[in-house]
């Protein structure tokens, strides 16, 4: 069910279009013709448009809301897209200014006291901006997951801020026979560095791994036979500057030309950086955009990936 909200103001309240449309934003409405916003339908998002429109009717304009099962000439699953499509570009953005902070403040000239207390700052405005984005982030596609990962990061750089220098430290190289004969859990609908980062386990960690799927709203199930990947407080994720392909190599020592090549690439793409790899990562991101959109089932979708990251790593391993 959908919550459709139309409205008119004057042209004398030009200030009034622009907080109208602020707050429109704020509650996460989403634009589908020229006058017309919608909404999941609830009674908090109702309560959201009764008062707006009530407040626009207070400056003299009209406006009206109804409910309805569906929208003649658009589909449930267009509406979500145009949802999803909004929301991800809120988490690209906080992203891209949380990338841009954290390189500028591993090249200031400032002391380690005045480095940690400007992050402390910045987590706490980050981690609000982050929350007010989730709020509203009614049809998850799975960039809300990829910036709660790199906010997890944070307070890893603020630990590292104690040390000599920021840079990531190492750890110790974990042996692949303790993990054997495991079930690999991530969200569904993986896209590049999870469906990379389970290439990697099944080729060089262990042949038989099997994989599970969970959705947003799912709880991790803590258990010895069970490894969390890629996901916010999974085992292996995002680390300090790291994503969860390069952890995952880091963590079982595991080094090559093809698997280096590879692993710039995933960084590339996962976190919009290396403009040196930007055409190359392009032509990746096109393929396996392109495997994804003809691929529905998420466990055909890796398995089709499987064979895709192998010849990537053939070709890069020459």
């Amino acid at each position: 069910m959908w919550l459709i909200f139309s409205c008119t103001i004057p042209a004398k309240h030009s200030n009034a279009r622009v907080k109208v449309w602020r707050r429109l934003v704020a509650v996460g409405a989403v634009q589908i013709k020229s006058s017309l916003y919608v909404l999941p339908a609830s009674e908090a998002n109702h309560e959201h448009f009764q008062w707006l429109a009530r407040e626009i009717e207070d400056l003299g304009g009209e406006a009206v809301f109804f409910q309805c099962p569906a929208a003649e000439n658009l589909t449930e699953t267009e509406i979500k897209a145009l949802f999803g499509k909004q929301r991800d570009e809120d988490y690209s953005r906080l992203i891209e200014e949380i990338l841009s902070f954290t390189k500028a403040l591993e090249v200031g000239v400032q002391e380690q006291e005045e480095k940690a207390r400007e992050l402390k700052t910045a987590i706490k405005k980050f981690t609000r901006r982050f929350q007010t984005i989730r709020e509203i982030d009614f049809f998850p596609t799975g960039q809300g997951e990829q910036t709660a990962m790199l906010l997890a990061s944070l307070p890893e750089r603020l630990k590292g801020l104690a040390d000599e220098g920021a840079s990531p430290r190492p750890w110790a190289v974990l042996n692949k026979e303790d993990y054997q004969e495991k079930t690999w859990i991530t969200r569904e609908r993986p896209y590049i560095d999870r469906l990379a980062s389970f290439w990697l386990v099944k080729r060089f960690i262990d042949k038989d791994a099997n994989l599970e799927f969970i959705s947003p709203k799912q709880e991790m199930k803590r258990e010895p036979a069970r490894v969390y990947f890629d996901l916010a407080g999974g085992e292996f994720t995002h680390r300090e500057r790291m994503i969860t392909f390069e952890v995952l190599a880091a963590s079982f020592g595991l080094e090559d030309r093809g698997i280096a090549h590879l692993a710039a690439l995933v960084r590339a793409l996962d976190l919009k950086e290396d403009l040196d790899r930007a055409e190359e990562a392009k032509t990746l991101k096109d393929l396996v955009d392109g495997l994804v959109k003809i691929t529905p089932d998420d466990h055909e979708l890796v398995k089709r990936s499987l064979l895709f990251f192998d010849a990537l790593y053939a070709a890069y391993s020459l």
